[in-house]
């Protein structure tokens, strides 16, 4: 008896080792393609086809959308540093790029942040030793990236959780910022297609560059490679095309299709695929995307695990292409738990809708504490169309994007604050304001 519940237990825990256990918010190196009946974008039945998979990439991308709050907590987060910044270097400059300024983050998504100064070598040190005495990061959160070809710091905000990379005298970060918000103009699917790709990366690990992953500007301009060299972008008829034939054409591209030995992406100038062996400087990475900005500059090199990305699009065509074709074979139904397609393919953890509704039951409460953002740092491409024609003269304003006292509860639990009581009285203002206009 005592044997069996041995191997009982012996056998339960092998067990618990192989559930699924998502990393923090929601991450999984090679994630199964499984059911997953609680997508929380989901707002109807999805017919088990094409069409119902371009309903629910709407429906995604919409879920996503970042909501008032997260725009103005990032805000603040950006505020917070940037007051470090100045008191240690008062002529200096702060920006921000990345997929914050281009309205393209998830709901996890950490802040680019670039400090522009006169330095010969970039002060991470001096930084990071400031940040922590402020209490603004964790220093078991923080690294000093000092050997990369970008050095960065990585930290996390002790009050919101916000994960951000700063680092100094980037030029070309600006440039791309730009280009990515004139591509999303040109092409209106770029952001949802985009959304749903950054996800399907996050969970499996393979999102961050600085460990062998496929960064967003990089993800961003092989769908827009892609796109390019799409007949009906050609004839000018992709404004309405299926989300769920693109996406499943991206997968097969770039999973199947892409000869990544030869080949390399350039974007400008219309777009183009070109030989990258005739360049000595471009044909030892396995990904070759040309910059934009500087020609023979390749971009993504430093995406070192890019044989696991393309094992990862390439499983994602052969699910997908199998999803949407099996309703009219019913011996090959593939997903009898759940009718969502996009759910077997994308899961968004439990711990991203609680964070979410973390910053909303919590956001009157951290706005006190935390410094108010004088300015918009993006305007939104998600944002619902009747929002921006009543506020468009407000775009730039972040009182704009602020609920009324009486939509958020209030719940502190430690009475220190950061921000100045004249930070707080603005923004109880802008609070009041908005609420007068909604």
């Amino acid at each position: 008896k005592q044997w069996y519940q041995r191997r009982v237990a012996i056998t339960a825990g092998s067990k618990r080792k192989r559930t699924y256990k998502p990393a923090e918010y929601g991450s999984n190196f090679l994630a199964p393609f499984f059911p997953n009946p609680d997508a929380p974008w989901k707002t109807k039945i999805y017919t088990p086809d094409i069409i119902g998979l371009h309903n629910e990439i709407e429906d995604f991308a919409k879920w996503m959308q970042p909501t008032k709050e997260e725009m103005m907590l990032r805000g603040c987060v950006v505020e917070r540093v940037k007051r470090i910044v100045h008191q240690l270097w008062p002529t200096a400059r702060v920006e921000i790029f990345g997929s914050f300024k281009t309205g393209l983050y998830l709901p996890t998504s950490d802040i680019d942040i670039v400090i522009f100064g006169e330095w010969t070598v970039p002060p991470l040190r001096t930084l990071e030793r400031r940040l922590i005495d402020n209490n603004i990061a964790d220093p078991a959160t923080m690294k000093v990236l000092d050997k990369a070809s970008v050095p960065i710091i990585k930290l996390t905000d002790t009050l919101t959780k916000i994960k951000l990379d700063i680092s100094f005298n980037t030029n070309n970060c600006l440039k791309s910022a730009e280009k990515i918000t004139e591509l999303l103009k040109q092409y209106p699917c770029l952001d949802k297609l985009v959304l749903v790709l950054k996800q399907f990366l996050l969970q499996r690990h393979l999102n961050e560059v600085f460990v062998g992953g496929l960064g967003s500007y990089c993800l961003t301009l092989m769908v827009v490679a892609k796109l390019q060299s799409c007949p009906r972008h050609r004839r000018g008829r992709l404004e309405d095309e299926n989300l769920g034939v693109l996406l499943i054409e991206f997968f097969e591209f770039y999973g199947v299709r892409f000869n990544y030995t030869n080949t390399g992406i350039r974007i400008h100038d219309g777009g183009s695929f070109f030989n990258k062996n005739d360049n000595a400087e471009m044909k030892g990475s396995m990904l070759c995307i040309e910059d934009p900005f500087q020609p023979g500059n390749d971009i993504a090199r430093a995406s070192y695990c890019m044989f696991i990305v393309k094992e990862a699009f390439k499983l994602a065509y052969m699910w997908l292409r199998r999803a949407v074709i099996a309703p009219s074979k019913p011996n090959e139904q593939v997903f009898p738990m759940t009718d969502s397609i996009l759910g077997t393919l994308v899961k968004v953890d439990r711990g991203i809708v609680e964070y979410r509704h973390w910053i909303r039951s919590n956001w009157v409460y951290l706005a006190k504490r935390l410094p108010h953002p004088e300015s918009y740092t993006h305007t939104s491409h998600h944002l619902p169309t009747r929002l921006s024609k009543e506020k468009s003269k407000q775009a730039e304003v972040w009182s704009s994007c602020v609920r009324t006292d009486e939509e958020l509860s209030d719940t502190p639990t430690d009475q220190s604050a950061e921000a100045s009581s004249d930070d707080s009285d603005r923004l109880t203002d802008d609070i009041s304001s908005d609420a007068s206009i909604n």
